[in-house]
């Protein structure tokens, strides 16, 4: 009953940040810094944008394919990244009752929103360094 719950609240968290997503925002009314900073919080770090670019298939795939995706990282690393990104609303994780155990992730409409500019950071970081 208490993971029905958690998981209810989980889907409900997902509906709200996409439905944010959608809406177009008035960026002058929230201050630059914030937006760095908030930017920083949910894509920042050294892996988070590698794993949604790994998921940018939109297909499900298990946790081993996206470790091969991206060279260096370590389980812990990809393990707590993907947490991050699941509670933000960013990726979900697909678990199936089965023996062996499997679990899959996906990108969602507002992780796959933030692949446009990921793009676009790869390419000027490579047209200017």
């Amino acid at each position: 009953m208490k993971k029905e719950k958690e998981k209810e609240k989980k889907k409900k968290r997902i509906r709200q940040a996409a439905a944010l997503a959608e809406q177009p925002q008035d960026l002058t009314a929230f201050p630059q810094e914030e937006a760095l900073h908030l930017l920083h919080q949910k894509l920042g770090g050294k892996w988070k944008m590698r794993i949604l670019w790994a998921l940018r298939s939109q297909k499900s795939i298990r946790y081993g394919e996206i470790k091969l995706e991206i060279p260096g990282i370590t389980d812990m690393m990809l393990s707590q990244s993907l947490r991050d990104l699941c509670a933000d609303g960013l990726v979900e994780r697909h678990q199936f009752q089965e023996i062996p155990p499997r679990v899959e992730y996906q990108i969602t409409s507002l992780g796959f929103g933030a692949l446009p500019g990921i793009e676009l950071l790869a390419k000027w970081i490579t047209n200017n360094f």
